[in-house]
Order: C-alpha cells, then sequence, then structure tokens
C-alpha cells in the first residue's frame, strides 16, 4: 500500500468534538492503541505500537512525524526524519491488530528530543446508500501520540514557578504565573491552584511541558485581595509552589 495524500472530502474532528456530538463510541471505540506515550533512550531505541480494529470493516492507517518544540511558550511543530516508524502505512483487518514499530536516528545526546507521531485515517469507504433528501458524513479520527527521546547522562530534574516575565502586557486586573521546565526531561502540569485570603481558583492546566520550555497561564485578579496569593502546581515531579505579595508588584 503507497502513502496517500489527504482527501478533502471526508471530515476529520477531535476525539473532544466526537464526545460533544454523541459520537464517541462509534468512532473513537472503534479502535484501540497501546501504547498511547512513546519513550524512548538511549539504552531502548526501539518502541512498538499495537493498533487493535475490534470493527467490521478494514481501517488503513499512514503515519507521520512531526518535531515538537514550545519556543515562547506555545507549541510549533516541524517536519523531521528523525524517527522511522514501520512499516509507514497499513491496513488493519477487521478484528485484527497491526504492531507498529518506531526507532530513532538521532545520536544521544545531552538534550530530550520531543516528537508527536501522528497515524492519519485514510480507510477508503464506499458512500452509504442514502435516501433523497438524506446526506451522510464520513468521520475519521486521527490519533496523535507523543514521543519522547530521553537525554543522555543522569536525569536532572527542576523546576520553577513564578509571575510572567515583566514583557507581558496585560491588564492591570489579569494575573499571570509562569513554570519554567529547566529539567532534562518533559514535565506533566496536572493542575494549577491559586489560593488568596477567602479566595481560591482551580485552573484546568493539563498539558506538558518540554524539557527548556516554559508555559503561562492568566487568571483575572479578584478585588480587595490582600496578604498573599499561593500557587501551587501539581507536576509529575511532585508539586511547585511560590507565594506572591498582595498587591502583586507592578510587571
Amino acid at each position: 500500500m503507497r502513502l496517500q495524500p489527504i482527501k478533502s472530502a471526508v471530515a476529520w474532528v477531535s476525539l473532544g468534538v466526537l464526545a460533544g456530538l454523541g459520537l464517541w463510541g462509534s468512532a473513537a471505540h472503534a479502535l484501540t492503541i497501546s501504547p498511547v506515550l512513546v519513550e524512548l533512550s538511549p539504552a531502548r531505541q526501539v518502541a512498538s505500537i499495537t493498533i487493535t480494529n475490534p470493527g467490521d470493516r478494514p481501517l488503513s492507517f499512514q503515519t507521520q512525524v512531526r518535531a515538537w518544540s514550545q519556543p515562547d511558550g506555545a507549541d510549533a511543530y516541524a517536519d523531521t526524519d528523525e524517527l522511522f516508524v514501520v512499516p509507514p502505512i497499513a491496513e488493519i483487518a477487521a478484528g485484527g491488530s497491526q504492531i507498529f514499530r518506531v526507532t530513532t536516528r538521532t545520536r544521544p545526546s545531552s538534550e530530550e528530543h520531543a516528537y508527536r507521531l501522528i497515524f492519519e485515517d485514510v480507510s477508503e469507504f464506499a458512500a452509504p446508500a442514502t435516501s433523497a433528501g438524506e446526506s451522510s458524513i464520513s468521520i475519521r479520527v486521527n490519533h496523535n501520540l507523543p514521543v519522547f527521546f530521553a537525554a543522555a547522562g543522569k536525569l536532572h530534574l527542576l523546576s520553577r514557578l513564578g509571575p510572567c516575565t515583566k514583557t507581558i502586557a496585560l491588564p492591570a486586573s489579569t494575573g499571570c504565573v509562569r513554570l519554567d521546565n529547566e529539567g532534562s526531561r518533559y514535565l506533566r502540569v496536572k493542575s494549577l491552584t491559586l489560593e488568596g485570603a477567602h479566595w481560591r481558583k482551580d485552573i484546568n492546566a493539563g498539558t506538558r511541558v518540554l524539557a527548556g520550555a516554559w508555559r503561562q497561564w492568566t487568571f483575572d485578579m479578584p478585588p480587595q485581595l490582600t496578604g498573599s496569593l499561593r500557587v501551587k502546581a501539581e507536576t509529575s515531579d511532585g508539586p511547585v509552589t511560590f507565594e506572591w505579595p498582595i498587591p502583586i508588584p507592578a510587571r
């Protein structure tokens, strides 16, 4: 099977959109992927991903790889040939499974490398028969998996939580906190909590901060807040905290 371009006539949606439309069960549960996070290292440079198709029709997936970085606190992606996936495209029979093997062409270095591995649904389905005045839509789900190639040498963990830099232009009523990952591996942020006198705010901060990168979150400052503002981030490496005096110094 040869590589194929995306067909524009197909509707592509995210898993969140499927859930909102009540289509999660029919589309997202049509297959299983294991694992959904791939971690390579100088000692383990090959990993396997298994896709199982419990449905009643074959599915075809084509792989794409993107280099993943976070300049200026935002995700950025670029073409790369540093990861090699075998097979690059495969048809999975109804009730069958397929193993994809992932390896790196990158030499071990002092920096962790991050990628996104995309399994793109390129299945060819015949349009279902419809009655007059009716229409149909084919829903395909792309699966986007994080892949990390660990830095060589001893693991170094260091994260710092604090106010955003002074270059951030925000209204006086808006607060901003920033987490810098100064360690040698990615950091998963599970939640972010801000607490002051008779005030608390929970921010759904579920994200990953790549090694050497940072993320920031803004929030509305409550009026008449006094004392101090305590900020706590729950991360994959444990809690990170800092305390802000009130009023918050001008940025």
